[in-house]
C-alpha cells in the first residue's frame, strides 16, 4: 500500500474549459476536488478556514485567476502541500515561475499531478512534453507471481534481436530480480550501462541507485535500441502505487506514464482469473499513457482450454485491450531452457511456446 494519503484538490483557474477539464479528470480518477475558486479572495478565505486540512491540499492554479499575483501565490504556497501552475495564453504570466503548458489529454494531466504528489524532488519537469525516442518500450507485468512474466520478457527480447532489431531487456522487478540468474549474468546489477549478451541484444538491471536520475538513465539506454522490454514482475494496488513515494514503485510509475505498451500476463486457473479480476478492477479506475494488452500464459488445448481462454479474456473487456496474446503450455522446453540458462530458441526452435512468442515479435516489427 502507499505510504501517503491521496491529497485533496483545490482549483484556482478562471478559464472554464481548462478548469472543467482539470476537475472532471481528477475527480474521475478518484481525487477529491474539494473547492473550485472563482477569484483569489474566495481562495484565500477557503484556505484560511481549515489550515490543518490544507496541509494535504494540492492547489492547481493559473495566472488568469482574478486578483492573483506572484506575491499572493507565494503566501498561498505556505498554506498548502503543493502547487501546480498552468500557463494561460490570454493573460500575462511572466511574473510566475515554474508554470507548465496546459494539458490537453487526461493522461498528461494525471501524470503531472501524480508526479508532484509522489516525489516532487525526483520528478522530471519535462515528462509532460511529447515523447520522442527511437525505442518502442514494452513493459511486461503480471497479475501475480510465477506466471511467466520474466520468461516472456527474456524470450520476446531474444526473438526481436533475432529479427535484427537492436533490443534492450531491463529487469525492473526490484523485489525479485530474475533475469541475471536465469541467464547466468553475474554482477549485472553493478554495471552502469547495459551488457551485450548476443547480437542486437543487451541487458540491464534497474537498482535503487538509478532512481535519482531515472529519466536520464533510461533515455541513455533507449537512444541505441529499437525495442526495450521491461520486466516489471507482479503489479499490485496500482492506484496506490502511482502516487507512492517508495523507490520500488519507480519503474511501475515510469512504465504507466512513459512506456508505449503494458502487457499484463496471467494464467486461466482459478487463482489466475481472480488475480486478473483484481488487476482489471484497479486499472479500470485510472488513466495511463501505455496501451494495455492481455497475455494468457500456459494455455491448454481442447474444448476445456478454449472455454477457460474465453473466460480469461472476458475478464479484461473493461480495459479495451489493444491486443490479446496466447502462450501455449510447454513445460518441458521451458524447464530445459531454465536449467541450461538459455532462451527457448536455443533449446527447441519448433517449440509451440517459442513459436507463439516469435509470432509476437514478428507482429511488433511488421
Amino acid at each position: 500500500m502507499a505510504e501517503i494519503a491521496l491529497p485533496m484538490i483545490v482549483t484556482a483557474i478562471a478559464n472554464p474549459e481548462l478548469e472543467g477539464f482539470v476537475s472532471a479528470t481528477l475527480f474521475s480518477q478518484g481525487w477529491n476536488v474539494i473547492f473550485r475558486a472563482l477569484d483569489v479572495t474566495a481562495l484565500s478565505v477557503f484556505l484560511d478556514s481549515d489550515l490543518k486540512q490544507c496541509q494535504n491540499v494540492v492547489l492547481v492554479y493559473s495566472p488568469d485567476l482574478p486578483g492573483i499575483s506572484s506575491n499572493i501565490l507565494a503566501t498561498l504556497k505556505g498554506k498548502v502541500r503543493q502547487t501546480i501552475g498552468f500557463s494561460n495564453e490570454n493573460c500575462s504570466d511572466q511574473d510566475f515561475v515554474g508554470l507548465y503548458r496546459a494539458p490537453t489529454e487526461p493522461a498528461e494531466l494525471l501524470n503531472l499531478v501524480r508526479g508532484f504528489v509522489r516525489a516532487p524532488l525526483l520528478r522530471n519537469p519535462e515528462f509532460v512534453a511529447p515523447i520522442r525516442r527511437r525505442a518502442t518500450v514494452i513493459a511486461i507485468g503480471s497479475s501475480g507471481g510465477s506466471v511467466g512474466c520474466t520468461s516472456l520478457a527474456i524470450n520476446l527480447a531474444m526473438e526481436l534481436s533475432v529479427l535484427g532489431r537492436d533490443t534492450l531487456l531491463i529487469d525492473a522487478d526490484v523485489r525479485h530480480p530474475s533475469i541475471a540468474p536465469l541467464l547466468s549474468l553475474h554482477k549485472l546489477n553493478a554495471e552502469n550501462s547495459s551488457r551485450i549478451i548476443a547480437p542486437h541484444l543487451s541487458v540491464s538491471e534497474f537498482t535503487r541507485d538509478r532512481v535519482s536520475n531515472l529519466g536520464e538513465y533510461l533515455d541513455g539506454l533507449f537512444a541505441n535500441c529499437d525495442f526495450a522490454i521491461v520486466d516489471l514482475g507482479a503489479i499490485e494496488d496500482i492506484s496506490d502505487s502511482l502516487t507512492d513515494r517508495r523507490w520500488t514503485s519507480s519503474m511501475i510509475h515510469w512504465s504507466c506514464e512513459r512506456a508505449d505498451a503494458l502487457w499484463l500476463v496471467g494464467k486461466s486457473d482459478v487463482l489466475g482469473m481472480k488475480r486478473l479480476e483484481s488487476l482489471v478492477r484497479d486499472f479500470s479506475k485510472i488513466t495511463i499513457r501505455a496501451k494495455i494488452s492481455i497475455v494468457l500464459n500456459m494455455a491448454t488445448r481442447g474444448r476445456k482450454g478454449k472455454l477457460r481462454e474465453d473466460q480469461y479474456f472476458s475478464i479484461g473487456v473493461p480495459l479495451s485491450a489493444q491486443n490479446h496474446y496466447i502462450l501455449q503450455r510447454d513445460v518441458r522446453t521451458l524447464t530445459k531452457a531454465e536449467e541450461e540458462r538459455a532462451a527457448l530458441i536455443e533449446i527447441d526452435e519448433k517449440s509451440p511456446l517459442r513459436k507463439s512468442i516469435a509470432a509476437m515479435a514478428v507482429g511488433l516489427t511488421s
